[in-house]
């Protein structure tokens, strides 16, 4: 815990947009010992924060043995400058006795029907803004060199498909000759042999243009099975998230 602003943490607009693809939602009742929290990184005081679910970061944070709620937690999750609780009875910001912390009855004033604590960010400052605005702007360069490397190397495996394809389509139209040769019909025996080099010679073109299409279907054949394993084990999609897990910290 404690990951504070930092160019290497997700922002707070990346975190809510991770929550939007719905990769790890909320179990349907808060567990035993937990507390929901719903935060806004925006808020504006005596507006209804209930309006806008979908705009708030939600997670269960687990309680102090004494029942209250280390803000630390909450900050480190979301990387926060800063939070603090909204009084839903005045619509304004909750001035906690204890800073830092929320007393188990001061969650249960603050807390809907649902049992719900929700809460915002105060305006961070202009090092923080900075910090975000940084690594929001790397990490979309990041995404659109990711996707252009994608379409690129999808593009290169459809046209290296498509002339495995031609190749293959185009070996069907040489025939296959046996005993006499019908395509020299009434050709003296003396001339039909002096033409016997010749078909060898075809034969032999025939052979490597054979040879050349079993190895481009070789090759089509194995662009096909690791394009299926990346679908199949979800790397396609998720690559990029790998990349930033590394690079971002994320």
């Amino acid at each position: 815990m404690g990951n504070g602003p930092s160019i290497f943490v997700r922002t707070p607009q990346e975190h809510l947009e991770h929550m939007w693809r719905g990769r790890s939602p909320l179990p349907y009742s808060c567990p035993p010992g937990h507390v929901r929290v719903y935060l806004l990184p925006e808020w504006t005081r005596g507006k209804n924060p209930m309006n806008e679910p979908w705009a708030a970061l939600k997670n269960d944070f687990a309680l102090e043995p004494t029942g209250e709620l280390n803000l630390k937690k909450v900050k480190g999750k979301w990387a926060l400058e800063r939070c603090s609780a909204i009084d839903l009875e005045r619509m304004q910001p909750f001035e906690e006795k204890y800073k830092g912390r929320l007393s188990l009855l001061a969650l249960k004033v603050l807390a809907d029907s649902k049992g719900i604590v929700w809460m915002y960010e105060p305006t961070p400052s202009e090092d923080t803004v900075s910090i975000r605005a940084d690594r929001l702007r790397i990490v979309r360069q990041y995404d659109a060199t990711v996707e252009r490397i994608l379409e690129a190397t999808l593009g290169r495996i459809s046209k290296l498909l498509d002339n495995g394809v031609v190749g293959e389509s185009v070996s069907h139209y040489y025939p296959e000759y046996s005993g006499a040769d019908p395509g020299l019909p009434n050709v003296p025996q003396k001339a039909h042999s002096e033409a016997a080099p010749k078909k060898e010679n075809v034969g032999e073109a025939e052979g490597n243009k054979t040879s050349a299409a079993l190895y481009q279907q070789q090759r089509q054949f194995v662009f096909l099975v690791a394009l299926l394993f990346l679908f199949f084990s979800g790397a396609l999609g998720r690559y990029s998230q790998f990349g930033r897990d590394l690079a971002f910290g994320w």
